[in-house]
């Protein structure tokens, strides 16, 4: 992540605050949408950050990240002074365990010519590979090699 950030011309820096589920941030991003600035908001929310130390978890860049996207201040601090979307953003959360299976981020689904499962898929053809969290160029070719071999056993014609 770090080598394609810098290809990108993003100097990712890893050692900031992080909560395993910012709630308030999430909060705020739903919120942010009934303005249509929701990825506005997270974008300066990321790059404060990844590139600026400053935490996605805390409420002075939470409002930092709000004031860049063009969102009201005052409503911004009263949403997080409340409970208003907090039902919603643990809902999401439990969603997204329960329900998709999802772990951690990032989260990678490899599905070959003959696969039809997964997290965002339904059917019972093949079986997905899915990767919670980060990989090494190890476990990333042991996935390719696995969807290769299965591709070849059943006779794929298509090119891989």
């Amino acid at each position: 992540m770090y080598q394609l950030g810098l290809n990108a011309g993003v100097t990712i820096d890893y050692d900031v605050q992080t909560n395993w589920q910012p709630v308030d941030s999430h909060r705020v991003m739903l919120w942010a949408m009934k303005f249509g600035k929701a990825e506005e908001y997270m974008e300066h929310l990321s790059s404060g950050h990844f590139q600026r130390k400053k935490s996605a978890s805390h409420h002075s860049s939470i409002l930092a990240a709000a004031a860049r996207a063009g969102l009201p201040e005052d409503g911004v601090r009263v949403l997080l002074e409340g409970d208003e979307l907090k039902k919603e953003v643990w809902s999401s959360y439990g969603s997204t365990i329960r329900e998709k299976g999802i772990h951690a981020i990032p989260l990678f689904i490899f599905n070959g010519p003959h696969s039809q499962d997964g997290p965002f898929r339904s059917g019972s053809k093949g079986e997905a590979v899915i990767i919670n969290g980060s990989g090494d160029t190890e476990t990333f070719k042991a996935v390719f090699v696995k969807l290769l071999k299965a591709a070849r056993a059943r006779g794929s014609t298509q090119k891989l």
